[in-house]
């Protein structure tokens, strides 16, 4: 049997409040495939930032274990790379310094670091801000640099937390295409935290619908519509009313896409 890239075996995570423990994630087991772009889907408390914080060494499971390229997960590692709704760049550095920091901090010399820094700039399209300020950027052109800065840094597997959640309408479409083009052109295996519907249809090759608190998996479906996907084409909106479904509460059997019922 081939080897999970990323797999989660029963894991749970519980916090200890003043007066109550909450459990956030209740016994969640899932398999992440190399090179796949996989959307976590569910209402807000039910523990999808939760799993991508675990995933990224943030926090430790209260149960469970979560494997990646064959080792415990224990600590952050730059291999994992995380990309949040608010940006998080250092308003101190330049849109260049803020890509080649990760390569820097790892001991790579200035120039080499500030080649790759251009090489990712270059991908995302933001080579001629190269010297400015994140402040001087639009929400969408400092997404970008965080795209940047994380593949710079060499990651396997891009955690990405609502990551165009805050943007208009415009840049986030726009957004959604750039990212499948890096995917494309690099491999990158990517976990996509959102609350859209639409969002998970256009862009994931698996859509994993989560429960309410506690989160556990109650929907996993393999979406082979070809790219770019259309959403006002019949299939895709077969696809959106069957994750509706699961989300609401509907039934926690995996929706059907294409006539097959993905287990």
């Amino acid at each position: 049997m081939t080897e999970a890239f990323l797999e989660l075996r029963d894991v749970t995570k519980s916090f200890t409040l003043p007066a109550r423990e909450v459990v956030a994630l209740s016994t969640t087991s899932l398999q992440i495939e190399q090179g796949a772009l996989v959307c976590l889907l569910g209402p807000s408390g039910c523990g999808k930032s939760t799993l991508l914080r675990l995933v990224a060494g943030f926090e430790q499971p209260s149960g469970g274990n979560i494997i990646f390229h064959g080792k415990p997960i224990s600590s952050p590692g730059p291999e994992r790379g995380m990309i949040f709704q608010d940006y998080a760049l250092f308003p101190w550095l330049t849109v260049r310094q803020n890509v080649a920091f990760g390569p820097r901090a790892r001991g790579m010399g200035r120039r080499s670091a500030g080649d790759l820094a251009d090489r990712y700039l270059d991908m995302v399209g933001l080579n001629e801000f190269a010297e400015v300020w994140p402040h001087q950027l639009s929400g969408g052109m400092r997404q970008r640099v965080a795209i940047a800065r994380v593949l710079a840094n060499d990651a396997k597997l891009v955690l990405m937390d609502e990551p165009f959640g805050a943007l208009d309408a415009m840049t986030r479409e726009r957004l959604q295409q750039e990212l499948l083009t890096i995917c494309a052109q690099t491999g990158l295996t990517v976990l996509f935290v959102t609350h859209s519907i639409e969002e998970a249809v256009l862009l994931g090759d698996r859509v994993i619908v989560m429960s309410a608190g506690p989160g556990r998996v109650v929907s996993d479906l393999a979406v082979s519509l070809p790219h770019p996907r259309d959403p006002t084409d019949a299939s895709f909106n077969d696809i959106r009313r069957g994750l509706s479904e699961a989300l609401h509460g509907g039934h926690s059997a995996a929706p059907v896409a294409n006539g097959e019922p993905q287990q």
